[in-house]
């Protein structure tokens, strides 16, 4: 079963040539940088906002040669499990992406945290939307894609520990499609970033796990961003690359989001 593209022509370009202009200018565009970054972080949403952001995020790891692509996003709906995919591949304007069965067959074989639900991955746009950037720097390579749901901290832990076991010795980039701050008040907006950055940048590795319940009204975002966090390991420190606001009318009132480039370096 291969997931079909449901944000095409709506969050970016459906015409492969188009796109493949658009994702190599915003490359090009993107500031120099060492290139060996194995977590990143980087925005989803309409690629005109985007875009520069989630490539500049990509560039810091595009001197890896990874053997699969391990994508991290928040579900569309409110969920308390790790949810996976029960395609065989994920489609792109380019061509599609085989997803690594074997992977997530041991992580549910690992623990009934990781649950399979196809219906949730179809009505994503998170990972969706990364899926043509990564396609462009890294080829066709096994994907993992993963929605992260809202976990207390000791198991968001046992997550990060069972994603490490199962890809041990594996050289794995990981991905994380997140917003800093949700769509919100600009004043909301701006709290709920400054909260996330404060965070990552204060607590190295498990030390996340006791700061990050203190965060009021956090978007959904922040579990995929924490355990992406975990993966980086405690030895690593994120770099903020990039970060901007988009403001815009949203329920008759001004509404903000937050939008960052981030590499563990």
């Amino acid at each position: 079963m291969i997931r079909s593209m449901v944000a095409d022509e709506m969050y970016y370009p459906g015409e492969p040539e188009e796109l493949r202009r658009q994702l190599q200018r915003a490359l090009s565009d993107a500031p120099a940088i060492s290139g060996t970054s194995r977590v990143v972080i980087g925005p989803y949403g309409a690629y005109d906002l985007t875009l520069p952001y989630v490539m500049h995020a990509l560039k810091a790891a595009a001197k890896l040669k990874p053997s699969a692509i391990l994508l991290l996003a928040p579900p569309n709906a409110t969920s308390s499990r790790v949810l996976l995919p029960e395609s065989s591949a994920f489609a792109t304007p380019f061509g599609e992406l085989p997803v690594d069965r074997g992977v997530l067959e041991s992580l549910t074989g690992a623990s009934t945290l990781f649950e399979m639900d196809e219906f949730a991955h179809l009505r994503d746009h998170s990972i969706e939307t990364m899926l043509p950037a990564v396609y462009v720097l890294f080829g066709s390579l096994p994907i993992i894609p993963i929605l992260v749901g809202t976990l207390p901290p000791p198991r968001l832990l046992h997550a990060a520990r069972t994603i490490s076991g199962v890809l041990r010795d594996r050289e794995v980039l990981t991905v994380v499609s997140a917003n800093l701050s949700g769509f919100t008040t600009p004043g909301e907006a701006d709290a709920r970033s400054r909260g996330i950055i404060r965070l990552l940048m204060d607590s190295p590795g498990e030390k996340i796990l006791g700061t990050m319940e203190t965060l009021e009204s956090p978007p959904r975002s922040l579990w995929p961003i924490a355990l992406g966090h975990l993966l980086a390991g405690p030895a690593t420190r994120p770099l903020i690359l990039d970060r901007g606001t988009f403001e815009t009318e949203y329920e008759g009132d001004t509404g903000s989001v937050v939008l960052a480039a981030i590499a563990y370096t």
